[in-house]
């Protein structure tokens, strides 16, 4: 999986053609007119570009391959560093810091349409007849030297000047919009390189060359006649990656290299957009049946994170994230201190052991154990995504909803970790969610590598709840998790030898965990197992006692009014529920079975 482990992308400088060299100053100068350096990089004499060596990859076929596996690790690196960063300010930002809380949140955001641009990553590699693949970075210096195609080397930590910096940088486009702070650009250039004193790509020149392998020399022409400013460097970059590689030939995908019937496995926008829901959609998978469509996508991705949005009044990651370093300081110049933010530990990869006595490892045995948890949960989602990815459309649906169910559970464990103690020693330091990369690393997820990450989180639930001090709310989640694992289970064991026990209380429940997204709703009410408290995710409880839970006062499966919907079926209908996400229209075929299903009881049918 992580691509440094597969043929390294190392950088080569080429030489641009004068003729072109003004055009291509964007992505060959080493400084920012009136900035200062953007890295650590001496001027050149000549104008160069950057290159990966893509020699082992002769054919634009495997340069297209091996680009995208780059850019899936690229996505994924940045959506679990920067989920990292914004969970550290869980509940830690005082109430009379709206304006703070409300950019904090936006790293969060961002983090979310990473997730977009990876499965968009996923339906490219689909189009030309690919595998999927979930790389991830997991490395730091000096090993990184090996991959430079990524923006910067792989960091756990809290919000700090520095990686807000980092991030600004990462995701700048080839020019500055209007409004721009020379001065404060300046001051981010210089703090996002004085850390670590490595210089910081910009994501851009990824995606724009595989602009260049998608397109054709026609096209890419047409479009950039257009006016349009990344189709025209896109084009140029084309003409001079076809010197650097020996030919047109070499470069462009050719017709034959696309799938169309690859749609109908593709992963779709209305499927995996289950975020807030906004006046501007921001998370966008792009389903490509052809080399427009994959420019597009291209294009979109490159634009959202490198650039203005194609979108006016949505801002741009690099623009959210320069606004963020604006405010860190209450002077507007991001020279202030932060908000208070959790201490988590701050490394590559975040060690998880008892006996360990690094300052940044989870030794404390308590913190340990909701770890070790959360590492299971990660391994269950990306288990679950891959076996998605790789299924049969007509037989994955149920995936769709065990990864939102992970998401969840993710979200609910780094809320709990970062209150929790690192270490057993006095100081200000707690825990956090490690994503640790799972022991299949490096090869096709089976489903029994599924089950041993399910085996390992019930055991590590079980171990939890043994100890105790854990919360009512902690408990309900917990029960809510392991009651859904036992089912799980059940079917991976039985997808080992190509068979199925899903029944019809597992489509409702997975269709609600799908329908939910990472949410945890309070559903204030009454269930056998977690009496007068709020019952969250209730649908994940056994049959017999999601028949009896009650939510705001009423029986979730019987009518107030014999001949009307129940409670449950009526708020789904009025998009009362689920709070905060997309309703489902009552045309829609998860609506349908839902209501069936409880107007006929609930019953324990096979599916």
């Amino acid at each position: 999986m992580p691509s440094s482990k597969k043929n390294p992308l190392r950088w080569r400088a080429h030489t641009v053609d004068p003729g072109r060299s003004d055009r291509m100053r964007s992505l060959t100068q080493k400084s920012i007119p009136g900035l200062g350096p953007l890295a650590n990089d001496a001027a050149a004499v000549a104008a160069t570009l950057d290159l990966p060596d893509l020699t082992a990859f002769p054919t634009p076929l495997g340069k297209a391959v091996r680009l995208l596996q780059a850019a899936a690790a690229i996505e994924h690196a940045l959506m679990v560093q920067y989920l990292y960063a914004g969970s550290t300010f869980s509940g830690n930002i005082p109430a009379d810091m709206p304006k703070i809380a409300e950019n904090y949140r936006a790293i969060i955001g961002i983090a979310i349409e990473e997730m977009a641009h990876l499965m968009t990553v996923q339906n490219l590699l689909k189009l030309i007849g690919a595998d999927p693949d979930l790389s991830r970075q997991d490395f730091g210096p000096p090993d990184s030297d090996a991959d430079r195609l990524f923006p910067f080397d792989m960091l756990f930590e809290p919000v700090t000047h520095e990686s807000l910096a980092k991030y600004v940088v990462a995701e700048s486009p080839k020019e500055f919009p209007s409004g721009i702070d020379p001065a404060l650009m300046a001051r981010i250039i210089t703090v996002a390189t004085q850390g670590s004193g490595t210089p910081v790509n910009r994501v851009g020149t990824l995606y724009a060359l595989l602009g260049a392998v998608f397109g054709s020399e026609t096209l890419l022409a047409q479009k950039a006649s257009t006016g349009d400013p990344w189709y025209a460097m896109v084009n140029d970059l084309a003409a001079e990656a076809a010197r650097a590689y020996g030919g047109r030939d070499r470069l462009h995908l050719p017709e034959s290299a696309f799938q169309p019937a690859s749609v109908s496995a593709q992963s779709s926008d209305r499927d995996w957009d289950r975020s807030v829901v906004k006046n501007l959609d921001e998370f966008r998978v792009h389903v490509v049946d052809g080399r427009e469509a994959a420019l597009e996508a291209l294009r979109d991705i490159g634009l959202q994170g490198e650039g203005p949005s194609l979108v006016t009044s949505e801002d741009a990651h690099f623009i959210r994230f320069v606004n963020l370093f604006k405010i860190y300081g209450a002077d507007g110049t991001g020279t202030g201190p932060a908000p208070s933010a959790a201490a988590v530990p701050r490394a590559a990869v975040i060690t998880v052991d008892e006996q360990s006595a690094a300052s940044e490892a989870i030794s404390h045995p308590d913190s340990v154990r909701w770890a070790r948890f959360a590492n299971s949960r990660y391994a269950v989602m990306l288990g679950s995504l891959e076996l998605y990815l790789r299924q049969a459309p007509t037989d994955r649906s149920f995936l769709l909803g065990w990864c939102f169910a992970e998401m969840f559970a993710i979200k609910f464990l780094s809320g709990v970790l970062t209150k929790k103690p690192r270490t057993t020693q006095a100081g200000p330091g707690v825990a956090a969610v490690p994503f640790t990369l799972p022991a299949w690393t490096g090869t096709e997820v089976t489903w029994p590598d599924l089950e041993v990450a399910l085996t390992a989180a019930m055991t590590e639930a079980t171990a939890i709840l043994a100890a105790g001090g854990t919360t009512d709310e902690q408990k309900r989640v917990l029960g809510h998790i392991m009651t859904s694992d036992q089912r799980k289970l059940a079917e991976v064991q039985a997808r080992k030898s190509n068979s199925t026990v899903r029944r019809k209380p597992d489509r409702a429940r997975e269709t609600l965990d799908w329908t939910a997204g990472a949410s945890d709703p309070p559903h204030p009410g009454d269930s056998p197992p977690f009496p007068n408290q709020d019952q969250g995710r209730f649908w994940n409880l056994a049959v017999s006692d999601f028949k009896q839970t009650s939510i705001f006062g009423a029986n979730i499966v019987t009518p107030v009014v014999p001949g009307t919907d129940s409670p449950m079926i009526r708020r789904l209908r009025t998009g009362d529920m689920p709070r905060n996400r997309p309703p489902l229209s009552p045309t829609e075929p998860e609506f349908l079975f839902l209501e069936a299903w409880v107007k006929n009881g609930c019953p324990d049918d096979p599916v």
